[in-house]
């Protein structure tokens, strides 16, 4: 401490010796500014005041290693009483409290010039810079002059060190300030006041600089004149900031929507938009709507283009027969039991192909505008029996007494349906599948011979409940599936398999166990002491109570098998739904 304190003499009176003014400038604050431009703006102040010769600047480091020495902690902004505290501490006559504000481009420079001595703030210089790092740097430079030439002065209060003179005694006034749209920041003087509507008092008297600013408005700005002892009402008018949007589409014409709006048709133009995102909406007869979110910037005009796709047309088939095979760009269909298929198809012509075994085939061209809805009715030719246009095809015709059998040809995809008269085949070998529910399939096989016709009649004969029995007699659950009834089929069969296997687990452990009891009983009955027949007694009897439970066990599972192959036996023959 006693090192500080000669130090501290020593300092002082160094800084009185060259008759100028003890000056300390404070770290800057900032807000939306980097800190690298902060302390580029404290060294050109810094820098400027010592070259105008009129004060000694307490640098940084000094000021520092002072009140490190004299254990002061501060944190957070500093106030006129901190800054007093502050200056006191560092032997300076005045302390400068600087902040720095920016508006993208737009920098407001607020400096306070606070007087160690009186303890109040005396001087304000505020300045507005547009541009970037070395504009800033000049206005700081502004900013020094302005304040060595205040002090110099005396400004409009006399604020120079000089014994006898005496600050004037400030004076306040008040404002109600209100602003449609409501809900805008205020500033005075650069300094956060609130939001609108609000009453704001204890503003010195004297012109001061009022902001009123508001997400999406232009940023007012304007003098306002503040009397001692009064208020003043403020009334003001936010402009919005606004953009241009233009709407094109192909095709033109296209109806505009605007967040649900009808606005107008394409190509369509609009001015004076709030700044925001938009549903834009573009919709034309015969076209798909299309809808984007549109986000209009300030001062700009923003262009977006629409390319509307034509809504799909259709195309309603009406075919016979019924099973004809129709093709339309390489996908196939079938139309149902009324012979009517609809197909929808974009705009455009179509070819569209018909297809029957011993029917002429069939070509047709059709053209789909947007959304058009045409009939397209076409009634197959039978082909002369027996012939083809290719001389490697031949014929198969199949009759059956049965009706609704179905026939599989190997080779083919599908079933065919039975009768089948002169279905086209490549000649050679096929077999075939006749089938029906509730009915023995039958199996042929044919030969397919150039340009001739095969003919065959395949007859099937009903599913019968002594078949099934004579299955479920072989396997438990295939009389079932041969009735059709799979799952019931499925069912016996794990079930009896699984009854089989626990009968013969079960019957070989009764077999290994059941061969040690004589052993057993043998042991007993040659022992001597008395411990011996204890003990191999309650062998022999455990052993015994084994055999016994596994006898019980076997007794049980072969019940079981019994009777599940039994009930399988009656539920084919009985159960079945044959007759």
């Amino acid at each position: 401490m006693k090192k500080f304190i000669v130090l501290l003499s020593l300092f002082s009176s160094l800084l009185a010796q060259d008759g100028k003014l003890a000056i300390s400038i404070l770290d800057f604050t900032g807000e939306d500014v980097s800190d690298k431009l902060l302390r580029a703006c404290y060294q050109k102040l810094e820098t400027s005041l010592i070259e105008s010769n009129r004060f000694t600047v307490i640098a940084k480091n000094q000021r520092e290693q002072i009140l490190e020495e004299m254990k002061f902690q501060k944190s957070g902004l500093c106030d006129e009483a901190c800054a007093v505290e502050i200056g006191q501490l560092v032997g300076a006559e005045f302390l400068m409290i600087g902040a720095i504000i920016g508006f993208g481009d737009l920098y407001q420079i607020n400096i306070k010039i606070v007087n160690i001595e009186k303890g109040d703030v005396v001087e304000k210089v505020t300045k507005e810079i547009t541009g970037k790092l070395p504009d800033l740097l000049n206005g700081m430079a502004e900013s020094s002059r302005e304040i060595t030439r205040r002090i110099a002065s005396g400004g409009s209060q006399p604020i120079v060190s000089q014994p006898g003179i005496q600050l004037e005694q400030k004076k306040y006034g008040s404002i109600v300030i209100e602003s449609d749209p409501p809900g805008a920041t205020i500033f005075v003087d650069d300094v956060e006041r609130g939001f609108t509507p609000k009453e704001i008092s204890e503003i010195p008297v004297g012109t001061r600089r009022l902001l009123l600013v508001k997400p999406g408005y232009e940023t007012l700005t304007k003098g306002i004149k503040i009397i001692a002892d009064s208020t003043i009402s403020i009334s003001e008018l936010l402009i919005p900031k606004t953009g241009g949007l233009s709407i094109l589409s192909n095709p033109v014409g296209a109806t505009v929507f605007i967040n649900d709006i009808p606005r107008g048709n394409t190509p369509f133009d609009i001015e004076g938009l709030k700044i925001d995102d938009y549903a834009v909406t573009v919709s034309l007869d015969n076209y798909e709507p299309i809808t984007q979110r549109v986000t209009v910037e300030y001062n700009e005009n923003t262009t977006q283009k629409f390319d509307l796709k034509p809504l799909p047309g259709k195309v309603n088939i009406i075919v016979s027969p019924t099973r004809t095979e129709i093709k339309v760009g390489g996908k196939k269909y079938k139309a149902g039991a009324s012979g009517i298929v609809s197909v929808p198809l974009p705009i455009g012509f179509h070819s569209i192909s018909f297809k029957l075994s011993g029917y002429e085939p069939q070509e047709k061209t059709i053209n789909i505008g947007p959304n058009e809805n045409k009939t397209l009715e076409v009634n197959m030719k039978k082909r002369p029996a027996g012939t083809s246009s290719n001389p490697d095809m031949g014929f198969l015709t199949v009759h059956t007494y049965n009706s609704d059998v179905k026939l599989k040809v190997s080779g083919k995809r599908g079933v065919q349906d039975l009768p089948l008269e002169y279905y086209e085949l490549k000649y050679g070998s096929y077999n075939l599948k006749a089938f029906k529910k509730g009915f023995e399939s039958k199996k042929v096989k044919v030969d397919i011979e150039r340009q001739k016709t095969t003919k065959i009649e395949v007859n099937l004969d009903k599913k019968v409940s002594r078949k099934a029995l004579k299955y479920s007699l072989m396997m438990p659950g295939m009389g079932q599936i041969y009735a059709e009834r799979k799952a019931k089929g499925l069912l016996f069969s794990s079930t009896t398999i699984g009854l089989a296997a626990l009968v013969g687990t079960t019957f070989s452990n009764y077999s290994n166990e059941n061969s040690l009891i004589d052993q057993y009983q043998k042991n007993y009955q040659n022992a001597i002491s008395q411990s011996d027949i204890d003990r191999t007694f309650d062998i022999y009897q455990k052993q015994v109570n084994t055999v016994n439970d596994l006898q019980g066990q076997l007794l049980i599972s072969g019940v079981s098998f019994f009777a599940t192959y039994v009930i399988n036996l009656i539920d084919a023959r009985y159960f079945s739904g044959l007759k």
